[in-house]
């Protein structure tokens, strides 16, 4: 990708809205040597370097130059143009967080947060990767698993690079919220439920949410929605007329292989295997 094409790509990330898929926007674009031009974004944006790459480039008036290794990982300047020198071709991943992620910050979190070009962070990148995976993957984990996965990102990043970190948080949610969530759970286990509807049953931010309830239960939201889909399964299963696709759809699964591949992992043995043993 050129130079130019890199910087459409990146404008577009600055400017769409929340893909329906997940709160976070993703991109990998690829960058030829020459120079290469990264215009100025509001939002929070990451980016982590699939490749090795060699480059010049100015940081608070002095020019700096230095090689970024695969993994390594930037916090990038909120409302700031930058240009750097490529010395050979490069290919970087970018995530774009909006600021409607960090409604409940104050201030907000790309003015707090503090610019790094270059991290070797292993949890940062952790998050990142598995972000990427489930981007590449057409997000099949479903909805509430990028949701978790973007705000456990957003809190890391309140709690390391920012001013906005908050206090330790104790207890769980109040068994009267608890239970209203794992009602609304129940009824919905269907659907590809979102991180921002089970807080709006809580009163709660998504963050509080999950750290609350993990308290109150043991799991994140998540895991137990996964559990839940798993044993209504199993009571599906249990009627012969009903093929494991039906099943799947019925339970939330994106489709029978979602299923057979969590399935699997929570029971030990396949859907079919699970089935045969009901006889």
């Amino acid at each position: 990708m050129t130079g130019e094409l890199a910087i459409k790509t990146l404008g577009h990330l600055s400017s769409a809205t929340p893909s329906a898929y997940s709160l976070v926007q993703i991109a990998e674009i690829g960058v030829e040597r020459g120079t290469w031009d990264m215009p100025a974004t509001s939002d929070v944006s990451l980016a982590l370097s699939l490749s090795d790459i060699s480059a010049t480039w100015f940081e608070a008036g002095t020019l700096r130059s230095g090689t970024v290794k695969a993994g390594n990982t930037s916090i990038c300047r909120v409302e700031e143009y930058r240009q750097f020198e490529m010395k050979a071709d490069g290919r970087f991943a970018l995530f774009s967080l909006p600021a409607t992620t960090f409604r409940d910050s104050k201030p907000a979190l790309g003015r707090a947060l503090q610019p790094q070009d270059l991290l070797d962070d292993s949890s940062l990148r952790a998050l990142l990767r598995v972000l990427l995976v489930e981007k590449r993957n057409g997000f099949a984990s479903g909805l509430l698993f990028s949701d978790s996965m973007t705000t456990s990102l957003t809190e890391y990043l309140k709690g390391r690079y920012s001013r906005l970190a908050s206090g330790p948080y104790k207890g769980g949610l109040a068994r009267s919220v608890l239970r209203r969530c794992l009602e609304y759970i129940d009824a919905h286990l269907h659907h590809d439920l979102r991180l921002e509807d089970l807080a709006h049953q809580t009163g709660v931010s998504a963050s509080h949410l999950i750290r609350g309830f993990r308290a109150s239960t043991g799991r994140t939201p998540y895991q137990f929605v996964l559990e839940r889909r798993v044993e209504r399964a199993k009571e599906l299963m249990q009627d012969s007329r009903l093929g494991l696709t039906e099943i799947a759809l019925a339970t939330g699964f994106a489709n029978q292989h979602h299923l057979s591949r969590v399935f699997r992992k929570a029971a030990g043995v396949t859907p079919r295997e699970f089935r045969l043993s009901l006889d």
